[in-house]
């Protein structure tokens, strides 16, 4: 599944990486979420090459032809954010524009926060600054913080807990995979990633929400509201309206944690909106990145 790429020596893990395009209009670096790795973006890379972009897109650890550690330690998201940067550094990138998504997008705001001075802009996928995400379930002290809108974060946010419960491997794999379709019922592509599955026979993208339990981030949050700061980089989230995992008041929020230019754009289509509605990504991320000239369209054949 993985998009055409070469092997880095990441965190002391074999780390796949596609590294394609010129570089004439700059860098995009993109970062998939669960269940996916970097072909998710294979919609988006074509139309980025045709501006003039250069591509950066790994699989992060469990993904695709990247390495698959079973302990669940080596999934702390701090761990995949150093892996990130040590690309950044090993390629010699700079001014980038940063691209995440699910998971991906959990990986990528904190790099915002931790290194700003790198990136020239941001998208993000369904997933808004991560202290609206966290911080609308408890904060009744202000508007935003209700107690309906915590209601809406427990109810989109239960997946992250049942990931974390003993048995989800088999019970994913089991009748085949009658629990995982049902699950991920709105993928576009859920049969490719289910033929990933059965290769390994394993899930290791699971030990993400097992390693970094969201719980925690709640918690943190409700000590101290800045535990994730305001981000200086322009920022863009996309939030499809047909999303089962996500809900829109995080997106809506985000301009309040951006001490930046910051756009919601809504679209039609699911959680994986870079797949079901690819042209709709395209056309507004290439808008946001300045292109000029560009063909939206994803041509597959081009990746």
């Amino acid at each position: 599944m993985s998009l055409p790429g070469k092997t880095m020596k990441i965190g002391g893990w074999n780390y796949h990486v596609s590294d394609q395009g010129s570089g004439d209009k700059g860098v995009v670096m993109l970062v998939h979420g669960m269940p996916d790795d970097g072909s998710c973006w294979k919609y988006q890379v074509p139309a980025l090459l045709n501006a003039g972009y250069r591509c950066i897109v790994p699989d992060t650890l469990g993904y695709g032809r990247t390495d698959r550690p079973v302990e669940v330690e080596h999934y702390k998201v701090e761990n995949i954010i150093d892996h990130m940067f040590e690309i950044i550094e090993k390629l010699g990138l700079k001014d980038i524009n940063l691209v995440g998504h699910d998971w991906g997008s959990a990986i990528t705001w904190p790099m915002l926060m931790q290194k700003p001075e790198l990136f020239r802009k941001y998208c993000s996928l369904s997933v808004g600054h991560l202290g609206c995400v966290f911080g609308q379930a408890h904060d009744m002290t202000q508007e935003r913080g209700t107690p309906e809108r915590m209601l809406e974060s427990v109810k989109t946010n239960w997946f992250t807990y049942h990931h974390t419960q003993p048995g989800m491997e088999e019970l994913y794999m089991a009748n085949d995979f009658k629990y995982f379709d049902l699950f991920f019922c709105s993928h576009p592509e859920k049969e490719a990633v289910k033929n990933a599955i059965k290769e390994t026979g394993r899930i290791e993208w699971l030990n993400y929400d097992i390693a970094n339990p969201m719980v925690m981030d709640y918690l943190a949050t409700a000590k101290d509201p800045n535990v994730y700061p305001n981000v200086k980089v322009p920022v863009m989230v996309i939030y499809p309206e047909q999303d089962m995992f996500l809900w829109p008041t995080q997106a809506i929020d985000t301009p309040s944690r951006v001490d930046a230019e910051c756009r919601i754009e809504f679209i039609q289509g699911g959680h994986w909106s870079m797949l079901d509605h690819p042209d709709d990504v395209n056309v507004r991320m290439l808008e946001w990145f300045g292109s000029e000239s560009f063909d939206v369209r994803a041509n597959v054949k081009e990746a």
